[in-house]
């Protein structure tokens, strides 16, 4: 079931919040990427950036990186 584009954002950003307190970083990222990238109503743009952070989380970034580049993705999402 997808999500509509605001409710990912809601999704994505309680995620956020409680970056600090997961037990595992990564899992917690991933599953922010999969609450965005599931949901419709992305423009182009956005949808490219969803999808260059899915690529970026890929690579297995460093942990100390993750939270930063969540918060980047979430302004840039929250801007458009």
């Amino acid at each position: 079931m997808s999500a509509s584009r605001s409710e990912a954002l809601m999704a994505a950003r309680k995620r956020l919040r409680t970056f600090g307190s997961a037990p595992d970083p990564k899992k917690q990222a991933r599953e922010l990427y999969s609450e965005l990238v599931r949901a419709d109503g992305w423009t182009p743009r956005e949808r490219d950036a969803i999808e260059t952070f899915g690529g970026w989380l890929g690579d297995y970034p460093a942990a100390s990186e993750l939270r930063l580049r969540c918060e980047q993705l979430l302004a840039t999402l929250a801007d458009n």
